[in-house]
């Protein structure tokens, strides 16, 4: 799967004619003894539109049945923090 050409479900914020945006996808990892949290962070280089969603091991809800390592917008999963996978 690629990463979307414009903002998932709202398309782009500066024409809504314009079918590729210059979006970008950051994830970061945090771990210390008795939290993890994997977040990732969408984002539009020209408007400067941004989603993030984040998974924390912390969390009293029904625990996620998505991958937390895996990119919510690409769906790659082989990245490292710091990493932009959807720049691929």
């Amino acid at each position: 799967m690629e990463k979307p050409k414009t903002p998932p479900k709202i398309g782009c914020q500066q024409d809504a004619a314009r079918t590729d945006c210059p979006l970008v996808c950051k994830y970061n990892h945090f771990e210390s003894e008795d939290l993890t949290i994997d977040a990732w962070e969408l984002k539009c280089l020209d408007c400067g539109w941004r989603d993030t969603v984040g998974y924390r091991s912390d969390e009293e809800d029904e625990p996620s049945t998505e991958c937390p390592t895996r990119c919510p917008f690409c769906q790659r999963d082989d990245v490292t923090p710091g990493q932009n996978p959807c720049g691929r």
